[in-house]
This record gives C-alpha cells, sequence and structure tokens, in this order.
C-alpha cells in the first residue's frame, strides 16, 4: 500500500510541476483551451506586395549584350598591330657599320630611314635584337626575324 501512495504522489507532483491538470489529460474535455483568433485577409494589401515583388524582380533583370565574334581580336597576333598596317609595311636592312665600337644598321621601314643599335624599337612594333656584319636580328612581339643586307622584306 505505501508503494501506491508512493507512486501517486510522485505522479501528482510531476502533473503540477508540468502544469498539466485533470481536465488537460487526453480524452478529457477541456473548457479553458483558447480559440484560433479570426483574422481578416485584405485582398488590396496582398495585391499592393505582389505588384512590389513583381517590380523587384524586374529591376534586377540584366540585358545580355551580344558580342561580334567576327571583330573578336586573334590572341596570337600582336595587339598593337592592324592588319592592314600589317600588309604595308616593308623593311629593307640598308647598311650596316661601326662607330668607336658600337654597331648600328639603317633600316628603311615603309618610307622612313631608321638608325638603329641593339636595344632600339622603332615604329613601336619592331626592336632590333642583335647586329651582325651582314644581317640584324629583329623582334616583333614574339615572332624573330632575320634580315640580311639588301633584303626587301614584306610583313
Amino acid at each position: 500500500m505505501k508503494k501506491i501512495i508512493i507512486f501517486g504522489t510522485v505522479l501528482l507532483t510531476i502533473f503540477a510541476c508540468a502544469g498539466c491538470t485533470l481536465a488537460g489529460l487526453p480524452g478529457q474535455p477541456a473548457d479553458d483551451v483558447k480559440k484560433v483568433p479570426i483574422i481578416e485577409i485584405d485582398e488590396r494589401e496582398i495585391e499592393l506586395i505582389e505588384n512590389i515583388d513583381e517590380q523587384l524582380e524586374t529591376s534586377y533583370q540584366t540585358e545580355v549584350e551580344m558580342v561580334d565574334t567576327d571583330a573578336v581580336r586573334d590572341p596570337f597576333k600582336p595587339y598593337y598591330i592592324t592588319e592592314e598596317e600589317e600588309k604595308e609595311n616593308v623593311l629593307l636592312l640598308e647598311t650596316i657599320y661601326s662607330e668607336q665600337g658600337q654597331w648600328y644598321a639603317e633600316i628603311r621601314f615603309n618610307e622612313f630611314l631608321y638608325k638603329l643599335a641593339q636595344g632600339d624599337v622603332f615604329a613601336n612594333i619592331y626592336m632590333l635584337e642583335a647586329v651582325h656584319e651582314n644581317s640584324v636580328v629583329l623582334l616583333k612581339g614574339d615572332e624573330i626575324i632575320t634580315l640580311s643586307l639588301g633584303q626587301l622584306l614584306y610583313d
């Protein structure tokens, strides 16, 4: 009998601590249960919110600009020469001479004559890399051009 009384007391203590009452037990009707409040829906406000959402979505849409692939530059050609300039270039190594231990070359580029030493850049395209007795070595971007005396080169 002591066990039943202790067990009952423990159960009542647990229910009291948890906030349960005999009316709140399953299967028992509860009189003090809160009912869900009735909410009126304002259709105009919902439409206004939908319109604002649509405006935000359209304002973030970006336009894609189409690139003409025919106008894209060939990455393997130097960027500073147009094809028209490249077709018109005529190079002629006229003379090579030495002054005070320094070698010079006279190179005709189209109608201009350049007097150059090793390392000089001319026509914003070519660099004189080396001067030999009968030839010169030019750099055009990553292209190496060897030009001999009196040789005419269409570049």
